[in-house]
């Protein structure tokens, strides 16, 4: 069965989207959400879980750069355990270390020369790309 990614970077109000067929990381955009409203960010995931046929959710965990477990990663243990409690078709779930994936991301469009603006609206997807392809590389190797 060909397999479907989609990458999840998870904030406190957005879900930073990106989306591959197993080779490349492509940005799926940013779904924005009412501040600790979880479960109608994990609702939103459900649909579109179910509509584009997705099979395998790689979500980044924030470890600390000690490699402890913080609030920040806490806060993803406890949205699978939401998200698990209401989807609907299966999917397998990946975590992926994203400690700097952020920091790449903010490098990435500074070199890109893009606005502050831009920046802030494109993080979130971008960083889920970087999420995504960590992970991918990461499959390919093994």
């Amino acid at each position: 069965m060909a397999r479907y990614y989609l990458g999840i970077d998870l904030g406190t109000k957005t879900l930073g989207l990106a989306t591959s067929r197993g080779v490349i990381a492509t940005s799926y955009g940013v779904y924005q959400f009412p501040e600790h409203d979880f479960l109608n960010a994990a609702q939103y995931l459900v649909t579109l879980i179910a509509n584009e046929k997705i099979t395998d959710l790689v979500i980044g965990y924030p470890k600390n750069m000690n490699n402890t477990i913080g609030p920040r990663a806490i806060m993803v243990d406890d949205f699978i355990v939401l998200l698990k409690s209401v989807l609907t078709t299966p999917v397998e779930i990946h975590l992926i270390d994203e400690r700097l994936t952020t920091r790449q991301a903010h490098q990435i469009m500074l070199e890109a020369n893009l606005s502050r603006q831009k920046r802030k609206s494109k993080k979130d997807s971008l960083a889920a790309q970087l999420i995504l392809e960590t992970f991918l590389q990461k499959k390919i190797k093994e």
